[in-house]
C-alpha cells in the first residue's frame, strides 16, 4: 500500500505494540515443531517483544523509499495496546528463538517486493511455493512455471 501510494488506516497514535515476525522465523518455529516426541504440546512463536505500529510504519517508509498515506482514526474498541509472544516454552523445547531483526525483515521485506513487482510480472511453482496467489495478482501478470523452478 506505501509503495503504491494506497491510503492506510492507522487506528489510535501508533503507540500500539505487535510480535510482527519474519516469516523464515516463523516457518523455523512450525519446522521445529513438526514430529517431535512432544506430542500434542502447544508452542508460541514470535519474537518474543513488541515493535510499535509508529516504528513500523516509520521503517517501511524508510526502505520503500516513500511517505505513507496515512489517515489516523480513533482506537478500535477492544483492541488491546500490546501483545507478544511468551516463546519460553518454544525455546525450552524446541530450541526455537527468531534470528531476523524486525528492522532487517522489514528491509527484506520492501527489497522483495520491489523485485518481485518492478516487472509486473510474479513467477509461481507449484512445487516451491502453496499457490502464490495472495501477492496482490489484480496489479501483475502470473506466469506458472514447471517444475524446473
Amino acid at each position: 500500500r506505501v509503495s503504491r501510494g494506497i491510503e492506510l488506516q492507522q487506528f489510535g497514535d501508533g503507540s500500539s505494540s505487535r510480535d510482527y515476525t519474519y516469516i523464515d522465523d516463523i516457518v523455523d518455529g512450525v519446522v521445529r515443531s513438526i514430529d517431535r516426541r512432544h506430542k500434542y504440546q502447544i508452542f508460541n512463536i514470535g519474537k518474543g517483544d513488541g515493535t510499535s505500529l509508529k516504528e513500523f510504519l516509520d521503517l517501511v517508509q524508510k526502505y520503500v523509499g516513500k511517505k505513507a498515506n496515512i489517515r489516523i482514526m480513533p482506537d478500535q474498541p477492544g483492541d488491546v495496546p500490546y501483545t507478544c509472544a511468551d516463546v519460553r516454552k518454544a525455546k525450552h523445547m524446541l530450541g526455537y528463538k527468531a534470528k531476523v531483526p524486525f528492522e532487517e525483515g522489514i528491509r527484506r521485506t520492501a527489497k522483495w517486493y520491489k523485485d518481485a513487482y518492478s516487472t509486473k510480472s510474479i513467477k509461481i511453482c507449484p512445487e516451491t511455493q502453496a499457490n502464490g496467489l495472495g501477492r496482490s495478482p489484480s496489479i501483475v501478470n502470473i506466469q506458472k512455471f514447471t517444475a524446473t523452478c
